[in-house]
């Protein structure tokens, strides 16, 4: 039986959409596990009216702690040999689940891995991804990580778990859990997995339908501590997947330069109201994060756009008054663009 994890916060619009899609899965085992993350909108009542109607689906309540807690409330109690993490606003194509069963009892593979499609705003195709046939040795997968340490990567690993099936057995016997983080506890989930996995399996099919945010609704759902959190993502990469080979230069620029792109992001972010500083507060408050994260110690890849090379030598140079009127131009520059295609 699979075991399907839904974390639940304020998706009363979407929430039913998704479950169904779920329900209507044919030829499969499965439990529907909600986690009502303390959803201040009408969520409660659909997780509880829900449950109520289907014996296999699940209502469980909990504090806002976030989606990571959420989804380990949703394990301690799941009955599967198997886990499932969809998104409460996304949708499993029709026989998606069975698909994912007879893979996994025909491979004994204990992470399975699938194709999905990302939607627009307006359901419009931002991009597919399919993968090849493929099984894959863990420990071998570990020991050169660079073709699977991002999302996007043909046989990428790393990123979102709504893409991937899990086994209970490993997770709870190696204690596995989503770290506590507002963003990116999935990575560090994924990270804590990969380093008990022992036969991965890819799948051509793409079983799955995400749907994006727009810009607008992205940016509000950064938190205000995300350099906290970029910080934290780091510390679990070097405590998982940077044990595995320090020989592998390739898998060690991959998380180096996420790194920086994310630290990059939350400065970015500072600029946000939300943050609420003084140009003197964000200057300092910059500067202490790029001490903190060690970026201007990293190579400046040939790969990074002008823009984060430019950027990235001004830090350097300590240069901070530039960089952060560097960065502005560009927020700037992307709110014109993004206004512009509006009209």
């Amino acid at each position: 039986m699979i075991s399907v994890v839904v974390p639940v916060y304020n998706m009363g619009d979407s929430l039913e959409k998704c479950v169904q899609s779920i329900l209507q899965q044919e030829g499969a085992a499965f439990e529907v596990i909600l986690v009502d993350d303390g959803s201040t909108d009408d969520s409660p009542a659909v997780c509880d009216r829900l449950a109520a109607t289907d014996g296999r689906v699940h209502a469980f309540h909990t504090v806002n702690r976030g989606s990571g807690p959420a989804r380990n409330h949703g394990l301690e109690n799941a009955r599967g040999e198997f886990v499932y993490f969809p998104d409460a606003d996304d949708l499993l194509v029709p026989g998606a689940l069975a698909r994912m069963q007879a893979a996994v009892d025909e491979s004994g593979a204990d992470l399975l891995v699938f194709g999905y499609r990302v939607m627009e705003p307006d359901s419009t195709l931002r991009r597919e991804h399919a993968y090849p046939a493929l099984m894959k040795d863990g420990e071998a997968m570990r020991q050169d990580y660079g073709d699977h340490a991002g999302q996007k990567l043909p046989l990428g690993v790393q990123g979102a778990p709504w893409n991937k099936l899990f086994s209970t057995a490993v997770i709870r016997a190696c204690g596995i859990t989503y770290p506590p983080l507002r963003r990116h506890q999935d990575e560090g989930f994924i990270a804590r997995y990969m380093c008990h996995a022992r036969k991965v399996q890819f799948i051509p099919e793409v079983l799955y339908t995400h749907y994006a945010n727009s810009r607008a609704l992205e940016w509000k759902k950064f938190p205000v501590d995300y350099a906290d959190i970029v910080h934290a993502l780091y510390q679990t990469r070097k405590e998982t997947i940077l044990t595995w080979n320090p020989a592998d230069v390739r898998t060690q620029k991959v998380i180096r330069q996420e790194y920086t792109d994310n630290l990059i992001k939350a400065i970015e972010l500072s600029f946000s109201p939300k943050h609420d500083k003084t140009h003197r507060e964000r200057l300092a408050w910059a500067r202490e994060q790029v001490e903190k994260s060690g970026i201007c110690d990293f190579e400046i890849y040939d790969d990074y756009s002008r823009y984060k090379k430019l950027l990235l030598r001004l830090l350097r140079g300590r240069h901070d008054r530039l960089a952060l009127m560097l960065m502005r131009m560009k927020l700037l520059g992307e709110q014109l663009g993004v206004h512009s295609k509006n009209k």
